[in-house]
């Protein structure tokens, strides 16, 4: 099992927008540090200020924190991040590339995989909030079949450095793109959902599934339809990694946004996480991206420390 750190700003609820950089370049530092295999950050453009009153059953007391939707951009702080580090890889959680122009968004990625030294993991989304894409003027209804011709191009571009793609969406013939990506054979294709259509894609693109926040049993129960997509597209299903990314509160859960009685799952104490990870890599998980929960840079940075100490080991 590997572990993946989420430095997405909106993990901690108490960062202001005049802490996030302190909160970032602290946390990049300190995974670094404690040499975690990456770090991992989210993408969000804008959302409605009235986003609990149009999705009560996902934002709002005892559910997600609505805040939690303010991040920076992801590419942008990746560059960040890679600047001062090493040996991290770098990872989105997701991307959501349909509001993205292809041609550009590729340029990007693989410039960081360039200067990063060949670390980057991307993750890849299709979105879901339909007003997200009016305000980045990208059709809600095309997001997957964008989706799918944005991942040619970016493969494309990684067999050579004048790719042709010729979608409905996305077109490029006859020009130098450049850079190229440094890893080989490929940059790790991540992903993210939990529709069937996703474990499609996985199979025809990915190198793994990206699930988020499922439990160990819906990710055991999708497994099997997760192999059979590999199966269909001609792939081995032992070529597709299995990853998830979920929150982890080490202790008591004081944060204010789970007001439930019974115990979650990736919260309480060191064996009771453990326990948790067992069940998760039983399933078939081998990589878990976290949001280590705290109520303050310095509150993130012990349960990290925390979690380094008493569970990370018995994971090798």
């Amino acid at each position: 099992m590997k572990f993946g750190i989420a430095i997405t700003t909106s993990v901690n609820p108490a960062t202001t927008a005049e802490g996030q950089a302190r909160y970032v370049t602290e946390m990049t530092d300190e995974i670094e540090r404690l040499g975690f295999d990456s770090l991992w950050v989210s993408d969000r453009t804008v959302y409605p200020n009235d986003l609990v009153d149009r999705y009560p059953d996902m934002y709002g007391p005892g559910l997600a924190d609505p805040d939690a939707q303010n991040v920076l951009e992801a590419v942008t702080t990746l560059s960040y991040a890679a600047g001062r580090t090493e040996n991290t890889r770098l990872g989105v959680s997701v991307l959501v590339l349909p509001f993205r122009n292809a041609v550009l968004n590729t340029k990007m990625l693989n410039t960081l995989d360039q200067l990063s030294n060949g670390r980057l993991i991307l993750g890849v989304g299709t979105g879901w909030m339909p007003e997200e894409f009016d305000s980045m003027d990208a059709s809600f209804e095309q997001r997957g079949a964008v989706t799918d011709e944005h991942l040619d191009l970016f493969r494309a571009s990684e067999k050579s450095g004048d790719p042709s793609v010729s979608g409905d969406h996305v077109q490029l013939d006859g020009m130098k793109l450049f850079p190229q990506a440094i890893q080989h054979p490929r940059v790790p294709v991540w992903i993210g959902g939990n529709s069937s259509r996703a474990l499609r894609r996985t199979a025809e693109y990915g190198d793994s599934w990206h699930c988020i926040r499922l439990t160990p049993d819906e990710v055991s129960a999708q497994r099997s339809n997760l192999i059979a997509a590999c199966e269909t597209a001609g792939r081995e299903p032992d070529e597709v990694g299995i990853s998830i990314r979920t929150g982890v509160t080490m202790g008591s859960n004081d944060t204010g946004h789970d007001h439930s009685e019974q115990r979650g799952l990736m919260t309480g104490e060191p064996a009771q996480i453990i326990e948790d990870i067992e069940s998760y890599r039983a399933a078939g998980v081998d990589y878990m991206v976290l949001s280590v929960v705290g109520n303050s840079t310095e509150q993130t940075i012990e349960n990290l420390n925390a979690f380094n100490t008493d569970v990370r080991p018995h994971f090798g």
